[in-house]
């Protein structure tokens, strides 16, 4: 439970831990869990990670999202892209999305719970 609350917010920071805690999923305890997702969220995100989790996010949306919507979801990605202080607005964006499509599974998300209340 601990994991799906904080998968993504650990891919947006670090692949490294996100792929570490995958790996050691089976077998890992709730303490060393934990300490691996603090120490991941203390890792300076990159464009590349913020990048790669958005976009694993989006795969819950591609096939019900309208054109309108698939066409926005990229141009926030570009706008991120070119400066990267644009971040809370992917967020946001995918905030809204989860709430629209009841994606159950990113709505207990941290990286989307914080932005819920900001979405529209």
């Amino acid at each position: 439970m601990l994991w799906r609350k904080y998968k993504y917010e650990v891919m947006s920071h670090s692949e490294n831990h996100y792929k570490y805690i995958k790996k050691s999923l089976p077998t890992i305890t709730l303490a060393k869990l934990t300490e691996v997702i603090e120490e991941a969220k203390e890792t300076e995100k990159t464009t590349g990670s913020v990048t790669n989790a958005y976009q694993h996010m989006w795969g819950y949306f591609k096939k019900q999202a309208t054109e309108e919507e698939k066409n926005k979801t990229f141009e926030l990605l570009e706008d991120f892209q070119k400066a990267t202080e644009q971040e809370e607005v992917l967020w946001k964006w995918l905030a809204h999305l989860a709430v629209k499509y009841e994606q159950k599974y990113l709505l207990q998300s941290t990286i989307i719970v914080k932005h819920i209340n900001e979405t529209n």
